[in-house]
């Protein structure tokens, strides 16, 4: 678990490296490349402190050199040519709620994100990519022209191929549709490109000796 209320305190209890180092470098898991296995098999306790009160941004980046002594990292940004998805508009137009601001049948403020479930209220088109690429561990880029705020709900059965797929929520209906089926339905659809991502390449790293 990541504690980031202690302004002066950042604690990651049992977590594997890759998800710290994925943190410090506020990266999304798609954008880390390299290193052994243990970084997501093996977990750690990390606690990283400061002698002043810092933001969630600069607890993060304090770690940075934390994983350099301790874990003997070594990383290099570079940008690759890898596999995304571009989210557009299905022929027929999108079938979603639009929030306007006199709407009295809007639903209340709050978004429930579960496995294979998205519950959006009032969620901008450019938001919804971006779960979606926590969901299909790639890149998805919002070409939907859509600016508005909208309300929708997805749901879909996960498979193994989806970074979520061991998710607590349960799933009621194994017979459900792929999340690509689940996205027609609102009128939209993922197609395959390819595009430049901004990665970070584990060089080096080292597990640390006892304290």
């Amino acid at each position: 678990m990541n504690n980031l209320r202690d302004p002066v305190q950042a604690t990651w209890t049992n977590m594997p490296l890759a998800v710290v180092i994925r943190n410090a470098y506020r990266i999304q898991p798609d954008q880390l490349i390299g290193g052994p296995g243990w970084i997501s098999s093996d977990r750690w306790d990390i606690i990283a402190k400061t002698d002043r009160p810092a933001t969630r941004q600069q607890q993060s980046k304090m770690l940075q050199p934390l994983l350099a002594d301790r874990f003997k990292l070594q990383v290099h940004w570079e940008t690759r040519q890898l596999p995304q998805c571009e989210l557009v508009v299905a022929k027929g137009g999108p079938r979603l709620h639009e929030v306007r601001d006199n709407d009295s049948n809007a639903s209340p403020a709050g978004t429930r994100i579960g496995r294979g479930l998205i519950d959006a209220h009032g969620i901008a088109s450019a938001v919804f990519a971006g779960w979606l690429r926590s969901e299909l561990g790639r890149p998805v880029v919002d070409s939907t022209g859509l600016t508005g705020k909208y309300d929708f709900k997805l749901q879909w059965v996960p498979d193994e191929s989806q970074p979520n797929f061991g998710g607590d929520t349960p799933q009621a209906d194994s017979t459900g549709p792929s999340i690509f089926a689940a996205i027609q339905e609102l009128g939209l659809k993922l197609r395959a490109i390819n595009g430049p991502v901004e990665v970070l390449v584990i060089d080096h790293v080292e597990k640390p000796s006892e304290n």
